[in-house]
């Protein structure tokens, strides 16, 4: 092909419709990949940050409304948390315990016969103390309970000499159950209605104590009732 022809082709309007066309063509698809596709990217990206900020917003208020919650239930039992203390204290208070359980036996007519402490489990651990074995009347109890102490049968670190071996495991654990109890068990003989009035006033004490068990027999020496309870008591 000479150069004559091929001028000629060039000033062809159909040739040069088609070579505008092409021109256009290559011109915005350049234009669409260099400096649309960045900018639609980044248009796409910022829109997904904007919804998961969004997202994160409303978690935010929800957590915060919670809070809100939290504050207007304790400012609404303020005054009431004394009660929670005393009813779940952060210790065991072992001496008070007894303490609670030999007046309110002696009021209401209960003769304690044995009194078994055990299964206190102080620091968390799977571990549990064999437990204090103490009977006889009322008025001893309470100082078996101080002297049992005082003799280091729990130290004073709040371990019971059985679990002072594993005292670095205890140490180590990395969570502490939210609610400990330990276990006492009452062995006494009263009619049925001071049983019934001593099971209600231990009941209407403000430390917390459920009944795991219960068992009535009758005295062979007299007409009264013979009570095997296990009485159990919570902290935290």
């Amino acid at each position: 092909m000479n150069k004559e022809k091929l001028l000629e082709l060039l000033k062809d309007k159909k040739i040069q419709n088609y070579s505008y066309h092409i021109f256009f063509f290559l011109a915005f698809s350049f234009f669409i990949i260099f400096a649309i596709q960045p900018n639609l990217s980044t248009a796409f990206r910022l829109q997904k940050e904007l919804q998961d900020l969004r997202l994160q917003n409303k978690k935010s208020e929800e957590v915060i409304l919670q809070i809100v919650n939290y504050q207007s239930l304790m400012e609404e039992y303020r005054d009431s948390l004394s009660v929670l203390d005393e009813a779940v204290p952060s210790t065991p208070e072992l001496a008070k315990v007894v303490d609670e359980i030999s007046k309110t036996a002696s009021d209401s007519g209960l003769v304690v016969k044995s009194l078994t402490i055990e299964s206190i489990d102080l620091k968390g651990s799977s571990g549990s103390d064999p437990g204090l074995n103490m009977g006889g009347s009322i008025e001893n109890i309470s100082q078996d309970v101080a002297n049992a102490i005082e003799n280091e049968v729990i130290t004073g670190d709040g371990m019971t000499e059985n679990s002072a071996g594993s005292g670095s495991e205890t140490g180590n654990s990395s969570k502490k159950p939210d609610l400990l109890s330990f276990t006492i068990t009452i062995e006494g003989t009263a009619s049925i209605s001071q049983i019934t009035q001593f099971l209600n006033q231990l009941i209407e004490q403000r430390r917390l104590k459920t009944y795991d068990s219960i068992s009535l027999s009758t005295d062979s020496s007299n007409e009264d009732m013979v009570i095997n309870l296990l009485i159990r008591t919570y902290y935290l």
